[in-house]
């Protein structure tokens, strides 16, 4: 009997990408024989997390929901060399099942399954479903959401369909161990460690703003150190901290050891990172992304302020106020270790998330999950 495949269908972000291989990893936990195929975006992130791993790896040429009329007719055009693809890979491989991983590189995969025949789930970890997990939603079977209350965002019809089960974190973010990250990135083990991080493709208006706290993160050089991931081409602020040390890196391919090796984060609060935080016991300061008209970064923070491990800060597009804002929700948790102390006992208290876990076994059609 042929090994049993299984496409996951989805990209352009780590913040998509993420979560599927925690899936992906936990399903060949599960079936060992089972391949795993990610259909993602052309997008060069994608590769760049993809390629090390052992599944195979096919870039689609679908773009985005277009956002204004002049997009429409290229935006035809991908969706179309995209939909043959998908209907040839479905034809071709028989996947078991499909696990779209939300954003715009789901859909022909999700699209061209689900008329076959073939079982599909969405994930969704953010606190509100994008345009185009709205759309598939009620292509599938099955919505795998991190929050509660996300099932309410969908139309009625799709609700029952939801299942609150966390976001699926790979189990490397819970074994890490410190003195092995504290090596891995040549940091000072009696120091603490401020780890930075915009995400896969970094975020701008956080460099910025570090870099105009350089004197002030100056005066805490003898107790604080940085790790900073900066994105992609946007290392500002990563050589111009004055006395304090950094370890600047464009992009980390170990983020359970980055993880391991923090004491505080200074992130956005895309659903992978809030749900990385809560893995890995880590207190934050959220800077959520401001440009999304639904605000799903600042009630994917929500959670995590409400439990007392994060603490949120506005991103106000403009690097000085952002650094006011950071002098006055940063600063002071690096300068109170109690503070910092209580904030890192909300954290602890979390439960450790068994998602990855819980569809991996909806995927190979475990009925008591």
């Amino acid at each position: 009997m042929a090994s049993p495949i299984y496409i996951f269908a989805g990209g352009g972000t780590g913040g998509h990408l993420y979560p599927g291989l925690a899936v992906a990893d936990e399903l060949v936990r599960v079936e060992p024989d089972a391949s795993v195929v990610f259909a993602c975006s052309n997008r060069p992130i994608d590769r760049r997390i993809l390629d090390p791993t052992p599944y195979a790896v096919v870039p689609q040429a679908v773009r985005p929901l277009p956002r204004r009329l002049g997009e429409a007719w290229a935006f035809v055009r991908a969706w179309t060399r995209s939909s043959a693809q998908a209907r040839q890979m479905v034809a071709d491989l028989r996947p078991r099942a499909v696990l779209g991983l939300g954003g715009f590189a789901a859909g022909p995969v999700v699209c061209r399954a689900t008329r076959a025949g073939v079982r599909a789930a969405l994930l969704n970890p953010d606190a509100v479903p994008g345009k185009a997990n709205r759309l598939l939603a009620r292509r599938v079977d099955t919505i795998f959401t991190q929050f509660g209350g996300t099932s309410d965002r969908f139309r009625p019809a799709d609700r029952p369909k939801a299942r609150a089960v966390g976001c699926p974190v790979r189990r490397e973010f819970a074994t890490a161990d410190r003195a092995e990250a504290i090596g891995h990135f040549d940091l000072r083990p009696d120091r603490k460690t401020l780890l930075i991080n915009g995400g896969s493709l970094g975020a701008e208006s956080i460099n910025e703003a570090v870099a105009l706290l350089s004197a002030e993160l100056g005066e805490l050089a003898e107790t604080w150190q940085l790790l900073h991931v900066t994105g992609p081409a946007k290392a500002t602020g990563g050589g111009g901290l004055g006395a304090v040390d950094v370890r600047v890196l464009e992009y980390c391919r170990r983020m359970d050891l980055a993880y391991a090796a923090a004491d505080l984060s200074l992130s956005r609060a895309g659903a992978s990172t809030v749900a990385e935080l809560a893995a890995t016991a880590t207190p934050a300061v959220l800077m959520p992304y401001p440009y999304h008209a639904d605000q799903h970064q600042r009630l994917n923070a929500g959670a995590l302020a409400e439990r007392g491990s994060a603490v949120i800060c506005d991103d106000s597009r403009r690097a000085a106020d952002n650094a006011a804002g950071l002098r006055r929700t940063l600063l002071p948790i690096l300068r109170e270790p109690d503070r910092l102390a209580e904030m890192n006992g909300a954290a602890s208290r979390a439960r450790p998330s068994s998602a990855a876990e819980a569809v991996a076994r909806w995927l190979v059609g475990d009925t008591t999950v």
